[in-house]
């Protein structure tokens, strides 16, 4: 029922909009032409609208206040793993138990069927969700993307749409999420990959041996990112514009394996073009804060892409071509 109001509000306030010219998806004003621009539809939406906050919402509203409360559903607290201490191998045998799904799932859904098939008390290392999204990056099949509010988005490439992963857009417990789903030939696709995620796994595990040899606790205590001459030259030479996060991706990917150099996040190089004057804050109508080239960022290789957001919005999608990229491989150990 609280679900049910909330979307009545949202029709309400989005009718209440477009009664009076406003495009409630991006508080522009809608052109002349627009049809909501006509006084007998305008009338009309303001009329529905104050019919749905006078009549049905109060009627929905006190529906809800005399429903009986449910009854307390009584959560069993889950098992606790031991902390490990092993490394994860996952044997055939362990795998052969690994039902593949008929059903798309995400895939952290497939990391939690793998960590099912782990003995409760064997101590082994268990995966985590990043093990196997850095692997499958690493494969070209899922990209990273900066989604809303600075969040990373791994989304399939075209080829990873060839393997069977696919973008997926729902609301889930109120909240608007965009992820990755596999289907059977993707699931497969994970499980001939699995000794590499196991990799990643165990390399997670010795990095906590390590630190927990040295005393130390708190910060990783690895060294700031930097990377040498050498490494520079392992840089892609794709000239494509690509998000800061693909950046961030390529930069990380020079370390070696066992280095104990911190990974660059995306917006440690976001924050230096802002703060080279080539990026620029700025919020919406609504407080959302985006980023666009400033005249110098769109000189040095900043450029902008169109694209539909999760509500069918237009916005502008920040990318960094050649020169862009270059610009950071060229300062690239002053932006940590």
């Amino acid at each position: 029922m609280p679900a049910e109001i909330k979307i009545l509000e949202r029709a309400e306030m989005y009718l209440r909009k477009l009664s009076e010219g406003v495009n409630p998806l991006t508080e522009e004003a809608l052109p002349e032409t627009d049809v909501c621009k006509q006084e007998r539809i305008s009338k009309c939406l303001t009329y529905v609208a104050d019919y749905l906050k006078q009549k049905v919402m109060p009627v929905m509203e006190r529906r809800e206040k005399v429903v009986a409360p449910k009854p307390q559903k009584v959560v069993k607290p889950r098992p606790v793993r031991e902390v490990a201490t092993q490394e994860l191998v996952f044997t055939p045998e362990m795998l052969s138990k690994f039902e593949i799904s008929v059903e798309p799932v995400s895939v952290s859904g497939v990391v939690r069927r793998l960590n099912f098939l782990i003995p409760h008390e064997s101590g082994m290392m268990p995966l985590v969700y990043a093990d196997v999204a850095e692997v499958l990056s690493r494969e070209g099949v899922l990209l990273k993307e900066e989604g809303d509010k600075g969040k990373d988005l791994n989304l399939p490439t075209p080829r990873g749409e060839e393997l069977g992963f696919a973008k997926v857009e729902a609301d889930i417990r109120g909240h608007h999420s965009i992820y990755t789903k596999c289907n059977a030939d993707a699931q497969k696709f994970i499980l001939d990959n699995i000794d590499k995620c196991v990799a990643q796994a165990n390399e997670r595990l010795a990095r906590r041996k390590s630190r927990a040899e040295l005393g130390e606790t708190g910060r990783s205590g690895k060294e700031k990112f930097h990377v040498t001459e050498e490494q520079l030259k392992n840089y892609p030479t794709d000239e494509s514009p690509v998000p800061v996060s693909e950046i961030a991706r390529r930069l990380n990917d020079l370390l070696p394996q066992d280095s104990n150099v911190e990974k660059i996040y995306f917006k440690a190089i976001r924050d230096w073009f802002v703060a080279q004057n080539m990026l620029e804050e700025k919020k919406t109508a609504l407080g959302k804060i985006f980023f666009e080239p400033t005249e110098a960022g769109a000189q040095n290789g900043i450029v902008t892409e169109s694209r539909v957001g999760k509500n069918g919005e237009n916005y502008d999608a920040v990318l960094y071509n050649g020169a862009a990229q270059k610009l950071v491989l060229q300062h690239v150990n002053e932006l940590a």
